[in-house]
């Protein structure tokens, strides 16, 4: 993960969810849309990122603590499923520019 310099103005929320060999997932959204949380937030030596394209952005952490770091170092906020659904209504199709 490269050295991290948070955008006060960008929120980002996430969702925890699990791959099918039972590895350990973060989806993110932002209003500002997936092309900006990309740019701002970058894979490294231990964050693998996937979608992009009109999908949500996923990272998953190939060590542990990876993602725990990467959330805490731009400031996402985890929803549980029930608010994570909410808030997707709520920001429609901004997520996915």
């Amino acid at each position: 993960m490269r050295d991290v310099r948070r955008r006060a103005d960008m929120v980002i929320y996430g969702l925890r969810g699990f791959t099918h060999g039972w590895g350990i997932i973060l989806t993110v959204m932002s209003p500002a849309g997936d092309s900006a949380v990309r740019a701002l937030i970058e894979p490294g030596p231990d964050i693998v990122a996937t979608g992009g394209g009109g999908q949500l952005t996923q990272y998953q952490g190939k060590r542990k603590g990876a993602l725990e770091r990467l959330i805490e170092a731009h400031g996402i906020i985890v929803l549980d499923k029930a608010a994570w659904d909410a808030k997707k209504a709520e920001l429609g199709d901004a997520i996915r520019r």
